[in-house]
């Protein structure tokens, strides 16, 4: 029985990092389809997000099924919980991702704004954010995981800037409202990420040391 807990333990580290590379490539692709006004490629992103709601779902189950085999000790019940919560932010991410994909779809002339420079920057800090984060899961690294609080705090800055841009934009020409309230919904979609990716930062902390930081300053 111990045998075959530890090696579905390990099968759920292994979705769970498939799921996080899954999510962190359909953002980049959701902004590739923003920038390129590629409304084919939007669209197998949002059709994409079936698969990733199954494998959300897989991965509960076998979570469940977990629970089920034996009463886990204290650190294996700990890397249950967090990696649900895990499992349930990732979800969100590909969430995010389709509402970006869905932006680009019904305002494709967002690409011709200045403010998608600002919004890839957000991108590739989002998506950084992310890439780290898995690796401080995998490595169980808090001081990684705690990094993200800081790095958040520059994602929402770049957000408050294409806010601030959009605002003197429209200023001057109001005849640009949809495309900019668009791109301001992608910006919040990517600053979501950001927040997401500090959750999971939270979670692996808490499955490492068994301390909630949520809602707390995080020091090293």
């Amino acid at each position: 029985m111990k045998e075959k807990f530890i090696h579905l333990l390990d099968e759920i580290k292994k979705d769970l990092v498939y799921l996080a590379n899954e999510v962190e490539n359909n953002i980049r692709q959701s902004v590739k389809a923003l920038k390129k006004a590629d409304l084919d490629l939007a669209q197998q992103l949002i059709d994409k997000d079936v698969e990733i709601d199954k494998m959300e779902v897989t991965i509960e189950k076998n979570f469940l099924e977990l629970l089920a085999l034996q009463q886990p000790v204290a650190i294996d019940l700990r890397f249950i919980v967090g990696g649900l919560k895990i499992n349930n932010d990732l979800e969100r991410i590909g969430d995010h991702a389709v509402n970006i994909a869905k932006t680009v779809v019904s305002c494709p002339k967002m690409h011709r704004l200045d403010s998608v420079k600002k919004v890839n920057d957000m991108k590739k800090t989002a998506c950084s954010m992310l890439h780290d984060v898995v690796s401080a899961f995998i490595h169980q690294d808090t001081d990684e995981a705690i990094e993200m609080r800081a790095r958040d705090e520059e994602l929402d800055e770049l957000y408050e800037e294409v806010v601030n841009m959009t605002k003197e934009i429209l200023k001057k020409d109001s005849d640009k409202l949809d495309e900019n309230f668009a791109m301001v919904r992608v910006a919040r979609s990517l600053e979501r990420v950001g927040d997401l990716a500090t959750n999971i930062g939270e979670e692996v902390v808490f499955m490492k040391e068994a301390k909630i930081v949520r809602h707390k300053s995080i020091e090293k």
